[in-house]
C-alpha cells in the first residue's frame, strides 16, 4: 500500500482520529440545524434550505459510527426544531414546545436505524427513503398535530419566491417539500462518493458512484423542469382583474373578547377612522383581524357600520367573537357591501386550536358573489391546514380575507402558510393580525404589501390581483402527501424485512 492511500486510511480503531470524527460529525449535524433555523423567518436565508441536510448526512453516514449515526439526524431536529418552535408559541406556550422538539429529536435518535439498512442495500434507495421519510412525517403532524399543522414545512422557506413556487398550484406543497428533500439527498449522495473516492472509512460501505450519478441526472432534470414551469406560470400571472385593498392592524393588546381597556365602541370609532383613511388611498374592500369585535356586527352596531360602507363606497370583511355567557361560542367573519348590506352566511372558523371551542355554524364555506368578484374568508388555524382555502376555491372564491390573531411567533410565519394557501389555489389571499404579520398576496403569491414590524398600527394598502378559477391542486389535494405517507410506511416495513433478514444471516 502506498504511503499516500495510508495516509488516507481513516480507522475507527485509533480512538484519537475516532474522537475527532466523532466530533466532527457533532459539528456538521449542528451546522445542518443552523441551516434550517436561518432558512425560516425572521432570517430568511432560503439558499440555505437546499444544503441544509448535507452536513448532518455525511456525519451520519461517514463520522458517526453506526450504533451513534441517527445522532445526526437527532442533533440537526435539536437544533432546529427546538428554537423553532419556542419561538412560534411565544412566552407563554414556548418553553413546553422546546421541550417537544428536545423529545422529538430523542425518539428519532431511538427509532432511526437509515444507515444499517443503507448499507445493506447498497444505498440504492437513499434519495427515495429520504424524501419519503421526511416529507410522509410532514403530512402526519399537518394532519394529526392540530396545533402546529403545516406550520415548518420546509417549502415554506420559499414564500418571498414567487418565480420558483408557481408548480405548487399542480403539485402541492408536499412536491416542493419532496424538491427540496430530493435536491439536499442527491447532492449529499455526490459529497459522500467523493469523500469515499479520497479517504477510506472502516466499518463503512462505499456510495456506489452510478447510483450518484443517476440521482444527480434525475435530480437536475426535475429541478429544471420545475423552473420552467414555475416561470411560464408566473409569466400569465398579471392577466386576472386587480383591485386595490386594506388590511386594518390595530395593535391591540388583546382580542376583543378579552381586552378590557378597549371598549366596543371605541372599536367602532377606530374602524371607522382606519376605513375612512383605506377609502382615502383607493381602498375598494378593508379586511380586519381575528377577533376584532366582541359582538354579532349584524345585531350590534350594524347602523353605523352600515353607514360607514355605503358613505366611504367600501366593502368590509368584518371579523368577531361571540363569547356571552349561557350562548355558544362563535368565531365569525362576515363581509358587508358598499351598499349598506350583509351577505349571508358569516363564515365560521373550521380549525380551531386545542383550547378553543369550535363554533357551532362551522362547517360551511360560503363565498360571497360581489360587483368586485367572488369573496370568501378563513380565520386564522384555517390557514396552517391546506383543506379550507382549498374548499372555497373550489366553490369559486378569487380572493380569501385570513383574520389572525397572533401569539408568540407567528405573526412572522403566518403569512409564508397563507402564501402556499394562495400559489396552490391561484387565488388572492389578504392577512390581517392584530399587532404584526399583515400582507397582500396576490394569486400567484406576490407579497404586494407586507408588515413584519411588532406592536404596530397600520392601514396596509396594495393592489393585488385575485383568482382565476381552481387549478389542478384544487381538484387532486394532497395526493402527493398521502404518496409520501404510503412511501414512509412502506420504507419502515421494508427495513424491518432486510434487518430481520440480517439477523437470520448471522444466527445461521
Amino acid at each position: 500500500m502506498s504511503a499516500s492511500v495510508e495516509t488516507n486510511t481513516l480507522s475507527m480503531e485509533n480512538i484519537n482520529t475516532g474522537w475527532k470524527r466523532f466530533g466532527l460529525g457533532i459539528i456538521l449535524s449542528v451546522l445542518s440545524g443552523i441551516f434550517l433555523l436561518l432558512s425560516f423567518p425572521p432570517y430568511g436565508i432560503w439558499p440555505l434550505v437546499w444544503i441544509a441536510l448535507i452536513p448532518a448526512r455525511i456525519a451520519q453516514h461517514r463520522l458517526f459510527p453506526l450504533k451513534w449515526s441517527s445522532l445526526g439526524e437527532s442533533i440537526t431536529i435539536l437544533v432546529w426544531l427546538g428554537p423553532f418552535l419556542g419561538r412560534l408559541f411565544g412566552t407563554e406556550f414556548g418553553p413546553f414546545f422546546t421541550y417537544l422538539g428536545v423529545l422529538i429529536a430523542i425518539l428519532v435518535f431511538f427509532i432511526a436505524s437509515e444507515r444499517k439498512f443503507h448499507e445493506k442495500t447498497g444505498y440504492r434507495w437513499y434519495v427515495l427513503n429520504g424524501m419519503t421519510g421526511w416529507v410522509g412525517f410532514e403530512m402526519i403532524r399537518a394532519t394529526f398535530i392540530p396545533l402546529v399543522a403545516t406550520s415548518g414545512f420546509i417549502g415554506y422557506t420559499l414564500a418571498s419566491q414567487a418565480w420558483l413556487i408557481q408548480p405548487v398550484s399542480i403539485f402541492s406543497v408536499y412536491g416542493l417539500n419532496l424538491l427540496i428533500i430530493m435536491v439536499n439527498y442527491a447532492l449529499s449522495s455526490a459529497v459522500i462518493g467523493w469523500i469515499d473516492s479520497r479517504w477510506k472509512f472502516s466499518g463503512t460501505v462505499p456510495m456506489e458512484k452510478r447510483i450518484t450519478r443517476k440521482w444527480l441526472i434525475i435530480c437536475g432534470s426535475v429541478l429544471t423542469a420545475w423552473i420552467v414551469v414555475s416561470l411560464i406560470i408566473l409569466s400569465g400571472g398579471n392577466a386576472s382583474p386587480k383591485m386595490k385593498v386594506a388590511a386594518l392592524q390595530p395593535d391591540y393588546g388583546k382580542p376583543a373578547f378579552q381586552d378590557k381597556t378597549t371598549t366596543d365602541i371605541s372599536r367602532v370609532e377606530d374602524l371607522t377612522k382606519w376605513a375612512s383613511e383605506a377609502a382615502a388611498k383607493n381602498a375598494q374592500i378593508v379586511f380586519t383581524p381575528e377577533m376584532m369585535f366582541n359582538f354579532d356586527p349584524r345585531e350590534k352596531y350594524s347602523s353605523e357600520l352600515k353607514t360607514l360602507a355605503r358613505e366611504k363606497i367600501i366593502y368590509m370583511f368584518l371579523d368577531y367573537t361571540f363569547a356571552m355567557e349561557g350562548k355558544p361560542w362563535r368565531n365569525e367573519a362576515v363581509l358587508l357591501s358598499s351598499d349598506g348590506n350583509f351577505y349571508s352566511p358569516a363564515y365560521a372558523k373550521n380549525h380551531a386550536p386545542p383550547g378553543e371551542p369550535l363554533s357551532p355554524t362551522a362547517g360551511n364555506y360560503p363565498v360571497y358573489d360581489t360587483s368586485l368578484g367572488r369573496l370568501s374568508a378563513m380565520i386564522c388555524h384555517d390557514a396552517n391546514y391546506t383543506d379550507v382555502a382549498r374548499k372555497l376555491t373550489a366553490n369559486g372564491a378569487q380572493l380569501i380575507s385570513a383574520g389572525l390573531n397572533e401569539f408568540g411567533g407567528f405573526g412572522e410565519q403566518f403569512w409564508t402558510n397563507a402564501t402556499f394557501r394562495a400559489v396552490e389555489n391561484q387565488v388572492a389571499v389578504v392577512v390581517t393580525s392584530r399587532q404584526t404579520g399583515s400582507a397582500i398576496i396576490d394569486a400567484h403569491g406576490r407579497q404586494k404589501a407586507l408588515d413584519l414590524t411588532p406592536n404596530k398600527q397600520v392601514v396596509l394598502t396594495g393592489d393585488v390581483n385575485i383568482g382565476s378559477g381552481p387549478t389542478i391542486y384544487t381538484r387532486l389535494g394532497d395526493v402527493l402527501g398521502w404518496v409520501s405517507l404510503a412511501g414512509m410506511i412502506f420504507f419502515i416495513v421494508f427495513q424491518a424485512i432486510i434487518q430481520g433478514k440480517a439477523k437470520k444471516e448471522r444466527k445461521a
